[in-house]
């Protein structure tokens, strides 16, 4: 880097440094810690969680007091707050914004360490979790977790940030990353789609169809009863199936590794064109088949011990 390059970048950071500072010894009362409760007195088919830049912590638990309810709280600006404050349910669904003023983009990494997460408890009774329809939240460049979450439709996205799951059940539920990982513990349903543009996926326990693709990163799954649709671009497999259904997975860079249960009774069609193939002699009789393919790396299928 020449003299010029350097001095350029010793001015901006002297001048991020200066809005630093004034942010935290002027603006900082402006960042204000709430708590807000929102009674749920109408019936409830969507709940949409929205935020930008701001972590979200979701939680879905038991109704104690046979009400619903969503209690909201962290550290934000006043708009936001004011933002969250008005929120109310309108035809079924109650919409939370967590959308931060243009002036303060340039504190992007400021308010993060100041503000922290919102943390989401949504209160619900079994009836009133059966009937709800659909789940989403999105955040565009912050963390995003989710536990207890029951729905339909379920679909969580962030822009930039990872994913963190806990328990999760949903007749179709899509979670996406843009940039970062995810990490699901379990989830039960129809259907699940992964997708992690640049980081890994991990999930524990899968009891559903399962489609998971990652363009840079490892793919594992700890316990699959599905069908599986697994690809990586750059990046390892690893899956254990609990049941005798097929799967298809492909690896560009990175070698497969399958372990399926006694009860499999299918076959194997597998290639790799510069790796080792092994797998158990088939059966054949169920007509269900695990395919595999990977460009480099080495094909293993293995029964559970």
């Amino acid at each position: 880097m020449n003299r010029g390059a350097r001095i350029a970048a010793g001015a901006i950071l002297v001048v991020i440094g200066i809005a630093a500072l004034l942010h935290f010894t002027v603006g900082a009362e402006k960042n204000t810690y709430y708590a807000h409760r929102i009674p749920l007195d109408e019936p409830l088919r969507e709940i949409r969680i929205d935020s930008e830049s701001l972590d979200l912590d979701i939680n879905f638990v038991a109704s104690a007091s046979g009400g619903n309810a969503v209690r909201i709280e962290g550290r934000a600006e006043p708009g936001v707050v004011r933002q969250i404050k008005s929120a109310a349910v309108g035809d079924g669904v109650l919409h939370l914004r967590f959308k931060e003023p243009e002036r303060w983009k340039w504190y992007f990494f400021t308010l993060k360490a100041m503000n922290g997460k919102q943390t989401v408890t949504v209160e619900l009774t079994e009836e009133a979790l059966a009937a709800l329809e659909s789940f989403r939240a999105s955040v565009g460049s912050g963390s995003l977790q989710v536990n207890g979450a029951s729905a339909r439709e379920s679909v969580i996205a962030s822009d930039s940030g990872g994913i963190r799951i806990g328990s999760l059940k949903s007749g179709i539920a899509s979670v996406r990353s843009g940039s970062g990982s995810i990490r699901l513990e379990r989830f039960e349903g129809g259907s699940l789609s992964l997708r992690s543009d640049s980081g890994g996926i991990k999930a524990g326990t899968v009891r559903a169809n399962l489609q998971a693709k990652s363009d840079s990163g490892s793919i594992t799954v700890d316990h699959l009863t599905g069908t599986g649709e697994v690809k990586t671009d750059s990046g390892s497999i690893r899956i254990v199936k609990d049941d005798g259904t097929g799967m298809n997975v492909s690896s560009d860079s990175g070698s497969v590794r399958i372990t399926v249960p006694d009860s499999y009774a299918g076959s194997y069609d597998l290639a790799s064109d510069s790796g080792s193939i092994h797998h158990p002699d088939p059966v054949g009789t169920s007509g269900e088949l695990i395919k595999g393919r990977t460009d480099s790396g080495n094909i293993r299928i293995e029964r559970q011990a």
